[in-house]
């Protein structure tokens, strides 16, 4: 699928950043590494808790207003760190102090009060290091190198589905488009909350 231009209100975003429940204990067939962990890349391990409570920490946050499901979440999880060294690397670092800043914005967005948790922090750092990467490289070729090394290498149980950077392209490129329809302007990183990576293995889940 061919990049859409990413709208100026997105490029104004990257700018201005400074730019579950654990599942059973018996590991199901063919999966590789502890059957707790969800998916494991470089020096990154998500387990099926740390999911849950990623999960968990953004519907509590935000009081319903912005729920990440297990795929969504695994895949910030997974890319943060690659993301946070390709977003330093372009001269945009994402500070932990700046990713509290926008958690707590976004959660002001949603209509909450409350403080973000870690979880939330931690994940807001990676959504702002993908927008950064993704406004200054439209074509999204630097992001296709990001994701190509973690399809290429990653563990990943075979409950949480299989990892594609195709699959992150295309959803990229819907948030991309979400934003702008409902002009975000400023708050248009938060699309790339929704973004995911994996897609089901072609197969039952009961040969899993």
């Amino acid at each position: 699928m061919p990049a859409k231009r990413v709208p100026a209100a997105l490029a104004a975003a990257v700018v201005s950043v400074g730019l579950s429940v654990s599942l059973a204990a018996c590991a199901p067939p063919g999966q590789e590494g502890d059957p707790g962990v969800a998916a494991t890349y470089g020096d990154t391990t998500v387990t099926n808790v740390d999911l849950g409570n990623i999960v968990g920490a953004w519907a509590e946050d935000t009081e319903g207003g912005d729920i990440a499901n297990r795929r969504q979440a695994l895949t910030i999880a997974l890319l943060t760190d690659p993301l946070l060294a390709a977003a330093d690397e372009l001269g945009y670092p994402i500070h932990r102090t700046v990713a509290e800043e926008y958690a707590q914005q976004w959660i002001y967005l949603k209509g909450a009060t409350g403080k973000p948790s870690e979880e939330v922090i931690q994940a807001t750092q990676g959504v702002l290091a993908l927008t950064v990467v993704i406004g200054a490289d439209p074509t999204l070729q630097k992001l296709t190198e990001v994701s190509d090394a973690v399809e290429a290498s990653a563990i990943v149980s075979p409950r949480s589905g299989v990892y594609s950077t195709a699959a992150l392209l295309e959803t990229v490129n819907d948030a991309i488009t979400s934003a702008q329809q409902q002009d975000l302007g400023a708050f248009s990183f938060t699309e790339f909350q929704n973004v995911s990576a994996f897609v089901d293995e072609d197969r039952a889940w009961s040969s899993r």
